[in-house]
């Protein structure tokens, strides 16, 4: 019993220690709320359009990103009106660090897709980028891999899509929007 008991300090003393480290290898929540925080406001939009790699036009929107009460998640809403070359368009998605997943998620739904697109992703603290990807149906019977990058550069964030070709796997850019925080 008294060997026992000279042990109980040291079990003590392990099992504490071991607790400490599994909190230390848990994310900040703080760090993980860091890139919504820097996503909030509203940003005025420069969009490049690409085709096979090529620029195929330009159009000018707003984004209007709202964190929710928490922090926690950010509710984004992105509009380009109608110009002469391209229709009007909206989207509106939802993102925020998923406990549960222990991932970034997002959704997102536009004028320009037939269904919601789900987004995982993860944050690369000593670049600021954010990078996404995506599987979404082509109405086809197949599913579409995107890559997105998001960097965050003070008031300017520049956002790129990029699909992957279906039978190389190839990135292809289809997309790069350069955000500039308004005032």
């Amino acid at each position: 019993m008294r060997k026992f008991l000279t042990l109980i300090p040291a079990l003590l003393a392990t099992t504490l220690l071991t607790l400490g480290n599994a909190r230390a290898d848990e994310p900040d929540a703080a760090q993980l709320h860091k890139p919504l925080q820097m996503e909030a406001g509203t940003w005025d939009a420069e969009v490049s359009f690409f085709e096979d790699g090529k620029p195929s036009g330009t159009a000018r929107g707003v984004q209007t990103n709202t964190l929710l009460a928490n922090g926690h998640w950010l509710v984004n809403d992105f509009r380009i009106p109608a110009t002469d070359r391209f229709p009007a368009y909206q989207g509106h998605g939802v993102w925020g660090f998923d406990p549960v997943a222990k991932t970034y998620v997002n959704t997102w739904v536009d004028t320009n897709d037939r269904g919601v697109r789900t987004d995982y992703g993860f944050w690369h603290e000593p670049a600021q980028t954010m990078v996404w990807s995506a599987k979404q149906s082509d109405g086809q019977g197949h599913f579409v891999d995107y890559r997105m990058t998001e960097e965050f550069k003070g008031d300017t964030r520049i956002f790129t899509v990029h699909q992957l070709t279906m039978v190389t796997a190839r990135p292809s850019l289809l997309l790069r929007i350069v955000f500039t925080r308004r005032a």
